[in-house]
């Protein structure tokens, strides 16, 4: 009771500062009402200045927000609620106390979110990618991501067109125009599930589904749009007829985004490989930004899916650049895209408040609005229980002797991806895209089921987890510090040497797995069996490991870890004799390495600015020594 109050309180006083704040800014604006036109030049650095204050005041106020409730450990209100109700008090503020060109400023445009906003978002989502934990599950994330959201279309597009044809409210959609909207809800948002299982600590596997599903559904639900867009633009009717063009443009344009996204992240791979850019730290994290935001803004100028671009991109990036960057590189890489991601996350919530009073096109029709949002219900429903019970069922008769516990995806589990099918930013901005008479309609329509869904299901998503049962407190897998191991397989630090030793087994060939097609006396079909029951993931993280690493990574890196020397008396400098137990740690050059004041030719050779000796060149013997001893 006590936490629930608290945080009604900080709601309230949170609202009354940034209304109090809104207010003030606002005066001396234009008449409520009252038609305004654009600032003359001079005044329109101050009135843009103006709103920019106001988005920046709201964003610090989310983090200070977020900095208590994580403080006093407040699970009743999330903090993506909290920014969304007070972009909308702002925004309300705004709509009766200033002119239409500061509400202009304020108000979401689809051009910024998607080329400044989404991006770090994805990157983030990418280049962090738990690839162990959505590999392990990937049937389940690529039957949600992909099948699932073609059924959430169909469901929202008709069940729209069914409401459309009552004649309630006169909508007057099409059935493509119906479709669209299924299209568009069909979007979900990761932002703020992810973050309240980030604190909650779930299950790995759970996380990593709802993970992996709504990070590709993003990316299927934009191309659908795409495809949809295009036909509404041509002037098409929707029919059976065009479900098979429709179907070969979806997979051209996903294949030809995600192949965009891989040769960008090998380019930076090969860049990190064959170029000194670790002597230069600023650059080489520099590129490691600047190369997936390529690919995405390449991908949209060719009507690709940028978001599908950047997705692979990053991962590719941190699959096979990550081990050739610099420590520093490495440090800056990670904690530079989690900022950004977010940063970006809440200024969009607050931009999704602000938007739903102070847009200037709007039709709201209350009754459509509910409507819509049980059909996103029950789309949603249908999206993930029977596809998980099929999913089941194939487990079952496989493993006829495994526990229920042992499912793909449990009842409790299924529960909880229903749960966190709340509509996001994605949504809105898809929407913004949409023109024509019903355009006004649909943006409104939109913009206020992702209000409601994110204050419903985004607020209520620590109590659900707790009612069902689901596991907290777990240690998520990959998130352990690769600055002091490699997890992934590719080697071991020697931390005197600081080389990367690959592992060696008893054979140094790659393993070679037994062909079926060699193997006599087989029919066709059980050489097909054969043959993809054998690519399992071992096969692959071998191939991975001997062919693909190899060629896009670089094998020894510089001395990264403490480099060990023996004591030096005090008195005369002279070494200590003795064992192993008499070394003590030394910082490693590299810790603080300055690429203005010494380049890794003369690290190598042990020499520094002047030609004097470095620590490096001095240990060389000591440790060739120890390595005898």
């Amino acid at each position: 009771m006590d936490v629930a109050l608290r945080a009604k309180g900080i709601t309230a006083r949170l609202a009354l500062v940034l209304s109090t704040a809104a207010m003030a800014l606002a005066s001396g604006s234009a008449v409520p009402g009252e038609e305004e036109e654009e600032p003359p030049p001079e005044d329109e650095e101050r009135v843009s200045s103006q709103a920019l204050l106001i988005l920046v005041t709201l964003l610090i106020a989310a983090l200070l927000t977020s900095y208590y409730l994580q403080r006093w450990r407040i699970r009743v209100v999330h903090e993506t609620v909290l920014s969304i109700f007070a972009g909308m008090v702002v925004g309300l503020v705004l709509r009766f106390s200033t002119g239409s060109y500061i509400k202009r400023m304020v108000t979401f445009d689809h051009t910024v979110f998607f080329n400044m906003l989404l991006p770090p978002i994805i990157l983030n989502c990418g280049y962090n990618l738990q690839k162990t934990a959505v590999a392990r599950n990937m049937t389940a994330v690529l039957l949600f991501a992909f099948v699932g959201t073609v059924i959430s279309a169909v469901v929202i597009g008709v069940l729209v067109q069914v409401y459309s044809l009552t004649g309630i409210e006169s909508i007057g959609f099409t059935l493509l125009d119906s479709l669209i909207l299924g299209t568009i809800l069909s979007a979900t948002d990761p932002v703020t599930i992810l973050a309240v299982f980030e604190q909650l600590r779930v299950d790995p596997k759970l996380f990593s589904i709802i993970f992996g599903e709504t990070v590709f559904n993003d990316a299927v639900a934009i191309v659908l749009f795409a495809t949809l867009s295009t036909l509404r633009a041509s002037g098409q009717e929707f029919g059976l007829h065009a479900l098979p063009a429709m179907a070969w443009s979806f997979m051209v344009v996903f294949g030809a985004s995600l192949a965009v996204g891989v040769a960008l992240g090998v380019v930076m791979a090969l860049l990190c490989k064959h170029l000194r850019l670790y002597e230069y730290p600023s650059i080489e994290a520099s590129l490691a930004l600047l190369l997936p935001y390529q690919a995405y803004l390449f991908s949209n100028a060719v009507e690709l899916s940028g978001i599908v671009s950047l997705l692979f991109c990053a991962a590719t990036v941190r699959q096979y650049a990550y081990k050739s960057l610099s420590v520093r590189s490495q440090r800056a890489t990670r904690y530079l895209f989690h900022l950004l991601s977010g940063l970006a996350e809440n200024f969009v919530f607050i931009y999704l408040g602000i938007s739903l009073f102070t847009s200037t096109e709007s039709e709201f029709r209350p009754v459509f609005v509910v409507y819509v949002m049980v059909a996103t219900c029950i789309s949603r429903y249908a999206a993930i229980f029977p596809l998980s019970r099929g999913l089941n069922a194939v487990f079952k008769y496989r493993h006829p002797n495994a526990p229920s516990s042992a499912q793909p995806v449990t009842h409790e589990e299924q529960t909880m991806l229903f749960w966190a099918g709340l509509r996001g930013a994605v949504a809105v901005a898809l929407a913004s895209e949409v023109s024509g008479p019903r355009g006004a309609l649909l943006r409104t329509t939109v913009l206020c089921v992702v209000v409601l869904s994110v204050g419903i299901f985004g607020g209520t998503t620590p109590q659900v987890v707790h009612l069902l049962g689901i596991r907290t407190g777990v240690a998520q897998p990959d998130s352990s510090d690769e600055d002091e191991s490699d997890d992934d397989g590719t080697g071991v630090i020697d931390l005197r040497t600081g080389a990367t030793q690959l592992p060696v087994s008893r054979d140094d060939t790659p393993t070679r797995l037994a062909s079926p097609w060699s193997e006599p006396g087989l029919s066709w079909v059980s050489r097909i069996k054969s043959s993809f029951r054998s690519m399992d993931r071992s096969l692959i993280n071998d191939f991975d490991r001997h062919y693909v690493r190899p060629l896009l990574t670089r094998q020894s890196r510089l001395p990264q870890r403490r480099v060990y020397s023996r004591r030096r008396s005090a008195s005369n400098g002279s070494n200590h004799s003795g064992n192993l137990d008499q070394v003590a740690p030394a910082q490693s050059p590299w810790s603080s390495f300055d690429p203005d004041e010494v380049s890794y030719g003369n690290w190598a050779s042990g020499t520094s600015d002047g030609g004097s000796p470095s620590r490096g060149r001095s240990q060389r013997p000591l440790l060739a020594r120890e390595g005898a001893d």
